[in-house]
């Protein structure tokens, strides 16, 4: 029997009747494993027996990276650093709770009605992204509301302090051999742990397209309120634009996921009602029916 892989061709012996020890098949088939394995970076680095592991360094460098940049633009914009750091700390429990919430209910087969499951995240490990940004989201109107400060303001501020926090948590996911893609035969499938097949790195490509997001915001940050169709000038166009680019990011990188059938054509559909949603909400704060009703008030008039 033979296995393709990594670029050779391993043969596997198997036991014969002229051959006592079947050790050969156990010993080849470990050794390609090890060598798939070696190809992520679940480990960072150690420090004598304490391991860092990749996911979750990375994932608290976005999570400062978020906090400093959030306090930063809020405190700029005149709120004040109690208030603020009060903020941070809901909106990482909320996020935490609903990214959590969320994948139990997608994978409640895994869970079932075991508190224990539920609660023990090193032991029955993951999170869903789009539960995270529902908990992100719900801090801010809650926060929005009793502060009385303007939503739309505060989160345009808040989607260049996110990105950081969702880039870094994709690369770790990369890195740690989560988030799976198809199966493919082009040259950037990557073998993930416990895969003997080259797959798509969808959380390598989210990354690279979060960052690319990321760029594009600063630069739109900078011209925005001089483009004469955004005939309104308010506020929340960096929030729709975050958004709208996340869902289409979401939708042409869930036909790579492997995923159930059933929750592959949820994420798509979702995705895609997702991106038109925000282009409609764009469309009503853009002040083009405003200036419609107008136009047609003035030739009643005339």
């Amino acid at each position: 029997m033979e296995i393709k892989g990594l670029g050779i061709l391993l043969a596997i012996a198997a036991p014969t009747a002229t051959c006592d020890d079947s050790s050969t098949v156990v010993l080849s088939i470990e050794f390609l494993y090890n060598r798939v394995n070696s190809k992520m970076l679940p480990i960072l680095f150690s420090i004598g027996t304490l391991n860092i592991y990749s996911l979750g360094f990375l994932t608290a460098v976005g999570a400062f990276l978020t906090s400093f940049l959030v306090w930063r633009r809020w405190r700029e914009a005149g709120i004040k650093e109690e208030k603020i750091i009060d903020f941070l700390g809901s909106f990482g429990l909320w996020g935490v709770f609903f990214a959590r919430l969320f994948y139990i209910v997608l994978n409640f087969g895994q869970f079932g009605f075991s508190p224990q499951r539920w609660l023990l995240l090193g032991r029955y490990p993951g999170l869903s992204f789009w539960g995270a940004i529902f908990g992100f989201g719900f801090a801010l109107v809650v926060f929005a509301k009793k502060q009385k400060h303007d939503f739309w303001q505060l989160a345009d501020e808040i989607s260049f302090g996110i990105l950081p926090l969702l880039i870094f948590l994709q690369v770790g996911c990369f890195l740690d051999g989560c988030s799976l893609g198809k199966p493919t035969n082009m040259f950037w499938g990557v073998y993930f742990p416990g895969t003997f097949l080259r797959r798509q790195p969808t959380a390598a490509f989210a990354a690279a397209l979060l960052f690319l997001t990321w760029l594009f915001l600063l630069w739109l940050e900078r011209r925005w309120r001089l483009w004469s169709w955004y005939k309104s000038q308010a506020n929340g166009f960096i929030f729709l634009s975050f958004l709208f680019l996340l869902f289409l990011i979401n939708f042409a990188l869930a036909f790579w996921n492997d995923s159930q059938l059933y929750f592959y054509w949820l994420e798509i559909s979702l995705s895609g009602l997702g991106s038109v949603l925000t282009l409609a909400v764009f469309y009503f704060r853009s002040g083009k029916k405003l200036r419609k009703q107008n136009d047609t008030q003035k030739n009643k008039k005339s």
